[in-house]
């Protein structure tokens, strides 16, 4: 099934989505790669003020590239990174935020797979190396945390995006796993 996903009109029903729907994103999405998600962590753990809130918005596993001019930033490459790395916290980003859907490249691991079907969640796989296509969809920077402390990469970005994708669930909220479909169809020569 093919999805046009308006974040911002009303909550996305995220459980209904199944492994291989297709989906074009518009709303507003939070960036963090594996140094976020452990200080966003930390900073809940020691009961630290965030500069932003993560409740309730989607994270993608991405390190833009951006340029500042007197207008404001513009991201000019925004496509997804590694998401396994984020495998030892997200699980519990998951359940202290509220984060609807993940979006990455390269799925997750069995605690993950596990957060996502307790909390009606998903994991969404964004296609590599297609950065500059990608930033084609950021409407607006709303706001960049640690950039200073962190670099680029490593900041995280708060982005209003219009129709980005196509994503492809493949993790559902059901537990099923796209992943390890293909893996075990591999080992077993059905693939």
């Amino acid at each position: 099934m093919i999805r046009h996903v308006e974040l911002s009109a009303a909550p996305t029903d995220v459980a209904s989505w199944r492994v291989g729907d297709i989906v074009f994103l518009t709303g507003v999405v939070l960036t963090a790669r594996d140094l976020a998600h452990r200080r966003v962590l930390a900073a809940a753990e020691c009961g630290e003020w965030l500069p932003f809130d993560p409740t309730g918005l989607p994270i993608f596993h991405c390190g833009p590239l951006a340029r500042r001019d007197a207008s404001g930033w513009t991201i000019t490459g925004l496509g997804p990174t590694t998401s396994a790395r984020m495998e030892p916290s997200t699980p519990a980003i998951i359940a202290r935020y509220r984060t609807p859907f993940l979006i990455g490249k390269g799925g997750m691991g069995p605690a993950t797979r596990q957060a996502l079907a307790d909390h009606g969640a998903a994991y969404l796989a964004a296609v590599g190396g297609t950065g500059a296509l990608g930033a084609r969809s950021v409407e607006a920077v709303l706001g960049v945390y640690w950039l200073e402390e962190v670099g680029m990469p490593d900041a995280v970005w708060i982005l209003r995006l219009r129709d980005y994708g196509p994503l492809v669930v493949t993790i559902d909220s059901t537990g099923r796993d796209l992943h390890d479909e293909i893996v075990r169809a591999a080992v077993e020569g059905t693939a």
